[in-house]
């Protein structure tokens, strides 16, 4: 099942199919912004506004589809894309914390996957508005899975919101030592550090 395309603070939608990883103005993404491929057809928006768009797999909107993806996953507690699916639509549909609940199972049942650890800390980040709760998620995210580009990138932002930009800056370098050039964080990890390079010197 195609991953939830959840929009990252500040991104906005690309008017294509194709739909790539958020780090740059216009962007959408998934949970924890992994490239997604997709189609109008397979796919709905849930809500848009704020330069922001929620788009998700039509199989993971609507409570009944929460639900019935809910009981997959109870069903099978060592499933990781199970758990995935559920955590995806529970998101998807606005019910953060069962989100939180099913995105902490695939990181149990899979310590090292970037993806749940990422989008595990995007609940906290994005969607309770505690990025310094987020920050130990993408950590563990990083120290999992080093070549998990969107972790290095998710965490910069959850320091440049509490204003740490001298921390954001050192992420974003250990990330572009770590992730390949043709990771679709690559580019945004760029774009990043140069925008945080000209605050810097725009502070001296």
């Amino acid at each position: 099942m195609l991953r939830k395309l959840v929009v990252s603070a500040g991104c906005a939608a690309l008017a294509a199919g194709l739909l790539a990883g958020c780090g740059t103005a216009n962007n959408t993404t998934n949970t924890s912004n992994t490239a997604v491929s997709t189609s109008k057809s397979t796919t709905t928006v849930v809500r848009t506004g704020n330069n922001s768009m929620v788009v998700a797999p039509k199989t993971e909107v609507g409570t009944a589809n929460m639900k019935h993806l809910m009981q997959i996953a109870d069903k099978n507690p060592s499933n990781f894309e199970a758990q995935m699916n559920a955590a995806d639509s529970a998101s998807v549909n606005g019910n953060v914390q069962a989100a939180i609940q099913y995105f902490k199972r695939a990181a149990q049942i899979n310590p090292k996957s970037g993806l749940a650890w990422t989008a595990l800390g995007n609940m906290y980040r994005e969607r309770e508005n505690q990025p310094k709760a987020a920050i130990p998620y993408y950590q563990k995210s990083i120290q999992m899975d080093p070549s998990y580009g969107w972790a290095y990138w998710q965490l910069a932002q959850a320091y440049v919101t509490l204003k740490e930009t001298s921390l954001a800056k050192q992420v974003v370098e250990q990330g572009l030592k770590n992730v390949k050039k043709t990771d679709t964080a690559y580019a945004s990890l760029q774009l990043m550090m140069s925008e945080l390079s000209g605050k810097s010197s725009g502070s001296k």
